[in-house]
């Protein structure tokens, strides 16, 4: 089948610039290939450079991060064939175990409606691709909850729309949670809800999981103003209704509450 030339041109062009960021230029990959060990030995040019642009765009990366240049700094000066980088030899066993799931392990008829796992799938755009609370529990072993809460709000700013990382109201109770089990720390986890509620207002179980915090630091005022707030959200909430009535002092003690 022929293909319409004046087409796809344009659309190789543009490939070659997301490749490599408008520093190479398409007729600088190679017409021929070397070293190919996972690829078909006889793959076209276009269908490499395709591949490559899924993995670009998979991990969030440049050429550079698998490609060794002979000049450093210099992108013109590519050595597609180089296995210097471990990134490279990385890549080759992600894609032989990325081609055992969709050929062996999906159900057989899952390819029907285009459900294969691509390195985005995991990756999200990330060439780390650790989950939001993972990346924030090695940002705890180095500056503590302060830290989480900065590296929360830093990847946020950078990332949220993405997709790269759930950011959402769940996952940041996720964290407080494992801020106050593993780490020992109950101030910082409620450091951490509290910036939960400051990003999800409307979300009653954001104040529900602070109000359960504060409660077991002592602060019964806090926690009982947290829960009713709660309930404001949502008359309904049997869970929230049934802490509240844990935390309600008996008749005529102060509370330092109105």
């Amino acid at each position: 089948m022929r293909t319409n030339r004046n087409l796809l041109l344009p659309a190789l062009l543009t490939v070659g610039l997301l490749l490599t960021g408008g520093s190479v230029a398409l007729a600088q990959i190679p017409d021929e290939f070397t070293n190919l060990q996972v690829f078909p030995k006889d793959i076209g040019k276009q269908d490499l450079i395709v591949a490559m642009r899924n993995f670009s765009m998979g991990l969030g990366v440049r050429c550079t991060h698998c490609h060794v240049t002979k000049t450093e700094g210099d992108s013109s000066t590519m050595d597609w064939a180089s296995d210097d980088l471990a990134p490279k030899k990385d890549a080759r066993r992600m894609m032989q175990m990325v081609a055992t799931i969709n050929t062996q392990l999906l159900p057989e008829d899952t390819d029907k409606d285009g459900l294969r796992v691509q390195c985005i799938t995991c990756h999200r755009g990330l060439s780390n691709p650790d989950t939001l609370d993972k990346v924030l529990l090695k940002e705890y072993t180095t500056g503590g909850s302060d830290a989480v809460i900065a590296g929360y709000r830093n990847l946020r700013d950078k990332y949220y729309g993405s997709g790269s990382f759930d950011f959402g109201p769940y996952s940041v109770l996720g964290i407080a949670e494992l801020v106050a089990q593993r780490k020992g720390d109950l101030k910082g986890a409620i450091a951490v809800m509290q910036m939960g509620v400051e990003f999800y207002p409307k979300n009653q179980d954001a104040y529900i999981a602070l109000g359960q915090l504060q409660a077991v630091s002592g602060d019964r005022p806090g926690a009982i103003a947290s829960v009713k707030k709660a309930i404001e959200l949502d008359p309904q909430n049997e869970q929230a209704k049934q802490i509240l009535g844990r935390l309600q002092p008996p008749a005529g003690e102060d509370t330092g509450t109105e």
